[in-house]
């Protein structure tokens, strides 16, 4: 045990808090938390695995002054030991990749009692050779964790295994071993073999969201393209898709077309977007009232974080050398902006 306590210690400051800077050691896609980390995931997860563990109270409650008022409450807290559930699950990412949770649950009704209450495991992981500590984030995608060893667990929570910043990287696809230790010479261990993307037949195709914002364009056209914007709304509930897409009318001149629409969150294709074009105006301040007029509508959806799909469906009487008809095409991403690599 003397090997454990000492990992654990060493975990200290893989858990301190940092600031909310994309991770430079990322163990999945960042797309694949877009909409942050929710309790209830691992239901879904067909290999999911879960073992009870007993984690000890709050340690510096021990040696709070006997004068102190808050004495005896605290010594209930040194002496305080909870069964906790402790769940491994894997879930499926964007591009064969997967991430993998690792979730406390407190006893039954125990959830959110800030009195007395179980402290943080320590937690590390094993991959051929190499063992190290690993960072639990409740942040995902971000540099961001208030996770460490002995730290209160108030309530059920749900966190995902990132890899220590500034050391090898575990890549959690392939097979490894967890090991949960309750820093008093008790602890469970989680084989997970590695991870089979035919285990998630009905996994959620990529949601739209941020990452999915940039310049998109077929290889075989060139001069055309689009550019994509998904903007939070701030309400919790919705996002806005705003696209612009360049192309040409029936004699070869340049044309645009702008489609915009609100989702809820957590959408993974958007249909029948209203698109409009736009007239008159000017260039470079030369500029008179602008005139916007109905197109048509348009289809998204984003099967992976390189590739979107969009069909396309133009109104009936269009004015003379409009572009018209309607079809489905399959583009490309050009590229990603700054740290927002969706893959």
């Amino acid at each position: 045990m003397r090997f454990r306590f000492a990992l654990a210690c060493l975990g200290l400051s893989a858990f301190a808090a940092g600031a909310h800077a994309a991770s430079p050691a990322r163990a999945y896609p960042p797309s694949c938390f877009a909409d942050g980390l929710s309790l209830g995931q691992a239901v879904n997860a067909p290999k999911a695995m879960s073992l009870p563990l007993t984690l000890h109270g709050d340690f510096n409650a021990c040696f709070v002054n006997p004068a102190a008022p808050s004495y005896a409450v605290a010594q209930q807290e040194c002496n305080y030991a909870e069964a906790v559930g402790v769940t491994i699950a894997r879930v499926p990412c964007s591009g064969g990749k997967s991430a993998v949770l690792f979730g406390l649950t407190r006893a039954a009704g125990r959830s959110g009692n800030t009195d007395f209450y179980p402290t943080f495991p320590g937690v590390w992981v094993e991959q051929g050779t190499h063992i190290d500590w690993v960072r639990l984030a409740r942040d995902p995608n971000t540099t961001a964790t208030q996770v460490f060893v002995n730290s209160p667990v108030y309530e059920d929570s749900v966190y995902v295994l990132e890899n220590p910043i500034g050391a090898a990287a575990f890549d959690y696809n392939h097979a490894f071993t967890l090991t949960v230790d309750n820093n008093t010479g008790r602890a469970v261990q989680f084989d997970l073999g590695d991870y089979n993307p035919a285990d998630f037949p009905g996994a959620v195709p990529l949601p739209i969201s941020g990452y999915q914002t940039g310049a998109w364009y077929d290889p075989a056209h060139g001069g055309e393209g689009m550019l994509v914007e998904i903007l939070d709304d701030g309400n919790g509930t919705t996002r806005t898709l705003f696209a612009t897409w360049f192309t040409f009318d029936a004699l070869g001149a340049p044309y645009w077309l702008a489609a915009q629409a609100s989702f809820p969150i957590g959408a993974t294709h958007i249909e029948n977007v209203a698109v409009q074009t736009a007239s008159g105006g000017g260039f470079a301040g030369n500029f008179s009232a602008v005139t916007r007029a109905p197109w048509g509508t348009m289809s998204f959806a984003f099967p992976d974080c390189g590739t979107m799909t969009f069909s396309y469906a133009a109104s009936a009487f269009l004015p003379a050398n409009s572009p018209a008809g309607s079809g489905t095409r399959t583009w490309q991403r050009l590229g990603s902006i700054a740290n927002l690599g969706c893959q």
